[in-house]
């Protein structure tokens, strides 16, 4: 079996957008993560001669670095905010807002560490509103209080 990690290798790319989705993390800031920590990398790692590990791993981060400075690719994920947990640990989450005549509907997927917690969901209105500024103050605000994020499977 041929080894995958090696630059404009489809099954990379789509191990990388996967893994970014499921971890909340941003093209840019999950290069790294993803090549420390995901299954496909360490699948991969396995089916590579020693000798040539270093240089694919250089030549993938390369690449994904590449692809998420392209706007069109990294325009496919949903912002990544960061903010402090109740137990003073840094937290990441991503923002779904849907809008209708009555105001707006949103969830937060929260992340710690490499680990995904769980959901944050609320709903707002008024004349004028940020509905993505109210989401995240209510996002955060929910984050710091332990035990109020539902845990959900995705």
């Amino acid at each position: 079996m041929a080894a995958k990690l090696k630059p404009g290798s489809s099954e990379l790319e789509v191990a990388f957008i996967d893994w970014l989705r499921a971890n909340g993390y941003t093209p840019d800031d999950g290069i790294d993560p993803f090549l420390e920590r995901s299954e496909f990398v360490r699948e991969q790692r396995m089916l590579i001669h020693e000798s040539e590990l270093d240089t694919r791993i250089r030549e993938a981060r390369l690449h994904l670095k590449q692809r998420s400075g392209d706007p069109v690719f990294s325009g496919q994920f949903p912002m990544v905010y960061r903010c402090t947990g109740h137990d003073d640990q840094d937290m990441r989450y991503t923002v779904t807002v849907t809008l209708s005549d009555e105001g707006a509907e949103w969830e937060g997927r929260v992340w710690k560490e490499g680990e995904y917690i769980g959901e944050v969901s609320g709903s707002g209105s008024g004349p004028q509103a940020n509905y993505v500024e109210l989401a995240r103050m209510h996002i955060e605000s929910q984050i710091k209080c332990p035990g109020v994020i539902k845990r959900r499977e995705r």
